[in-house]
């Protein structure tokens, strides 16, 4: 069988999760004796890496669409991945192509939650970036969306996420979904059901690392709560973050604990600033890093987001032994967590019961050790090879 995955960009590992599934897929799908190739939206750019063999570059052309075509009946290629397609005038451009050859089928991955769009902007967020720089017109464009009531919001979203789903779900033979819990808010969104029950597939994201942390090493854990994400407001809500530590810092109980924040974006500055009002003297902005080694050495991870797909962060923190406390705010997280067994969970956006639970978590480190503990037992559910069975029956 040969695959064709498609991008918005180059597939690098280090730039998103969904480029890092998509280069764990490919090359596990490669080691099985299928070959994968790659098209992307990356005009200006050479191929530069060694994951396919060839790659095909689009724009939003019909002769695109013609290109692929032919790129695909080259290869002979019977499966089309689509991984990032936004705007989907670019998933335009595939369906087109798909259709004008037989027996290629498309699968559309949906890699976030259904329904992400009716989450508005951050007005402080917004306008942070208005005043302080940045793409100030698109900071002044989300300020205005994110100032609507919330009625008038979210009409709008609703007219535009009807339009969009229907088009998904008309452009794709399947619809991958990173959990069953999703299919029925995309049929709501959609406006359509699915009658034969062919329509859609559940495969959660594959473990990211090929180790886990020895059981051993679980004792040896720092004082240390981290928070891998992208410095993003609206999905991530790390101003929540910083506010919970804020109150931990007040209590006074854990001088000696300290909270590492890896990963850069375009709310650093606000988030920077945000610490600084708030004083916290116990956190550290510690820039774009591996973050293996800061969940290896971290007792929990703590994730505040607005909204998730199926988070890598929580999966990747439980494979290291760093216990995961999050907000519910997000069906697939169910799938992964069981709460005050591998991890902990919080009812969403309530900063009081979040820092409540935290400070329980740094106070109990037999219970961190119990929750370390069932977290690698458990997180090994999404192992690649279980992982890959799911997609090798989703491609057949």
């Amino acid at each position: 069988m040969n695959i064709l995955f498609v991008n918005n960009s180059e597939v690098n590992p280090l730039n998103s999760g969904i480029q890092r599934i998509t280069w764990v897929l490919a090359q596990a799908f490669s080691a099985r004796g299928m070959k994968c190739y790659g098209a992307n939206f990356e005009t200006n750019t050479p191929a530069t890496n060694t994951l396919f063999p060839d790659t095909q570059k689009l724009d939003f052309t019909e002769r695109a669409s013609a290109e692929l075509a032919a790129f695909i009946r080259k290869y002979n290629i019977t499966r089309v991945i689509v991984q990032e397609c936004w705007p989907l005038k670019k998933l335009a451009v595939v369906s087109r192509a798909t259709r004008q050859v037989e027996g290629c089928k498309l699968l559309y991955c949906y890699h976030s939650m259904p329904g992400k769009e009716f989450v508005p902007p951050s007005t402080r967020a917004e306008l942070y970036r208005l005043l302080h720089g940045g793409n100030r017109m698109h900071a002044l464009k989300k300020g205005i969306v994110a100032l609507l009531p919330g009625g008038v919001y979210r009409r709008i979203v609703t007219r535009r996420a009807r339009r969009d789903y229907s088009f998904i779900w008309e452009a794709a033979d399947e619809i991958v979904l990173l959990s069953a819990s999703y299919i029925p808010l995309v049929e709501q969104l959609a406006g359509k059901k699915d009658q034969t029950g062919k329509k859609f597939r559940a495969i959660g994201n594959s473990l990211s690392f090929q180790d886990y942390l020895p059981e051993e090493e679980i004792l040896h854990k720092r004082k240390e709560v981290v928070i891998v994400s992208r410095l993003s407001e609206r999905a991530k809500r790390l101003s929540k973050a910083l506010k919970i530590w804020k109150q931990v810092e007040e209590g006074g109980r854990f001088p000696d604990w300290r909270l590492k924040i890896v990963g850069t974006g375009e709310d650093e500055r606000y988030y920077r600033q945000l610490a600084k009002r708030l004083r916290l003297k116990q956190a550290d902005f510690e820039g774009r890093q591996d973050s293996k080694p800061y969940y290896r050495r971290a007792a929990i991870c703590m994730q505040t987001s607005a909204y998730e797909g199926f988070s890598m962060v929580v999966t990747e923190a439980q494979q290291m032994g760093a216990v995961p406390i999050v907000f519910e705010t997000y069906p697939a997280i169910n799938d992964v967590i069981q709460n005050g067994r591998n991890g902990v969970l919080v009812p969403p956006g309530n900063i009081e019961k979040f820092a409540g639970a935290l400070e329980r978590l740094m106070g109990n480190a037999e219970e961190r050790e119990r929750l370390a503990r069932h977290a690698i037992a458990d997180c090994q559910q999404f192992d690649e090879g279980h992982i890959i069975r799911e997609w090798t029956a989703c491609l057949a």
